[in-house]
């Protein structure tokens, strides 16, 4: 009889073993691999000499590697207001295992976050924004081997009427963010990224706007005197002034939306300025923001000449159920951009659905029956067999 009850329990915890062992295995699979799984469908896009711009500067080197850069938008980090503390848990999760595993799997020199980095910027105080910073380099932590830039948006500092000095002033020296401010990727190349408050274009002629417009100035002005300077790529926020979507290629939301016509100076920059910024930084590349929706459109300048805009997707699942970021290829005179989506959240809810059911059957039907396993041994337990 002993032989017997050695036997049964020795079954039962092979059994059980068997069972935590397949719950972590789809644990470890939705919260780890899976990230790893979906980014690697992804890669550096290849420069094609076809695409070169025969009139500018080519590589010193012509064997060099081109700079990788990462674009990140609207991560909307929750504060005290909004949102349940399992939610701010959830997305803040996904956003350090996408942006982890794609640093990893990467490896950009420059990583550029294209605003909205808070949720409640605008609105929380002091202690709260240093926290919010705080778990901002928690998350989203680097080597120094690479370098990050921080645009402001309109949920960091307010829109354009509710910006005040306190909150622009405090997102300046959190994250050493001008109104306007150039970043030369200075390699033996120069190459040349324009970053500006979208909230400080508003054309009316306002202290904040006066300011940022005096800022750009003098940085065009070097760069018009610079003889080694190559054409900017332009950063923004804020889209560039267009009606809607309706143009936008390869447009990921529903064929309805897409239609509605976006408000200046809220959803978009506005005309006046979105045409003064292209005249005056004649943009090789324009990535923005703000809409949570990947767009790519294209703008004219003066000369008939095509400038590409890409529109950056928000990074959180909270606003989308595919978010993406942008890989950046880019020489002086050549570029190519590609668009990586990161997991569905619904893939993983779906997954995890799976692996429920997949545990279940073979709880019920798997093995050796183990349910009769376990009668037998609480029966022979009970009338002392």
């Amino acid at each position: 009889m002993k032989i017997i009850n050695v036997c049964c329990y020795q079954a039962m915890l092979h059994f059980l073993a068997k069972i935590v062992c397949l719950i972590l295995f789809i644990f470890i699979y939705c919260e780890f691999l899976i990230y790893y799984f979906v980014l690697l469908g992804c890669s550096w896009p290849q420069l094609s000499k076809i695409n070169q711009d025969f009139t500018v500067k080519p590589p010193n080197d012509p064997n060099k590697k081109p700079l990788h850069v990462m674009f990140i938008a609207d991560t909307h980090l929750l504060g005290s207001r909004e949102g349940h503390w399992f939610d701010k848990l959830r997305r803040e999760w996904q956003m350090y295992r996408s942006f982890q595993s794609a640093r990893f799997l990467f490896e950009p020199h420059v990583i550029f976050f294209l605003g909205d980095i808070t949720d409640e910027g605008k609105w929380c105080s002091d202690h709260e924004w240093e926290k919010t910073v705080s778990r901002f380099h928690s998350l989203f932590s680097v080597p120094t081997s690479t370098k990050l830039y921080v645009l402001a948006g309109n949920h960091d500092i307010g829109f354009h009427y509710d910006v005040s000095d306190g909150r622009l002033e405090r997102f300046e020296k959190s994250f050493q963010a001008p109104h306007v401010r150039l970043i030369t990727i200075d390699d033996d190349d120069n190459i040349d990224f324009i970053l500006i408050n979208s909230m400080a274009f508003e054309g009316d002629q306002c202290r904040l706007c006066a300011r940022a417009e005096k800022e750009l100035n003098e940085i065009v002005n070097n760069l018009h005197r610079s003889e080694t300077s190559t054409k900017p790529v332009l950063l923004s926020h804020f889209p560039l002034y267009r009606v809607s979507d309706a143009n936008c290629s390869l447009w990921t939301q529903s064929s309805s939306s897409k239609f509605v016509s976006h408000k200046q100076r809220y959803d978009v920059l506005s005309q006046e300025a979105s045409e003064n910024l292209l005249k005056k930084i004649k943009p090789r590349l324009v990535f923005t923001a703000h809409t949570h929706d990947f767009c790519y459109t294209e703008h004219t300048d003066m000369k008939g000449k095509k400038i590409p805009e890409w529109t950056v997707p928000s990074f959180s699942w909270r606003y989308r159920d595919d978010p993406s970021l942008m890989l950046l290829s880019i020489t002086t005179n050549n570029e190519r951009v590609s668009h990586c989506r990161l997991p569905r959240e619904s893939t993983v809810f779906w997954s995890y659905g799976i692996g429920a059911f997949l545990l279940i059957f073979y709880i019920l039907f798997g093995g050796r029956r183990p349910f009769g396993l376990f009668a037998f041994c609480f029966l022979r337990k009970r009338i002392k067999l």
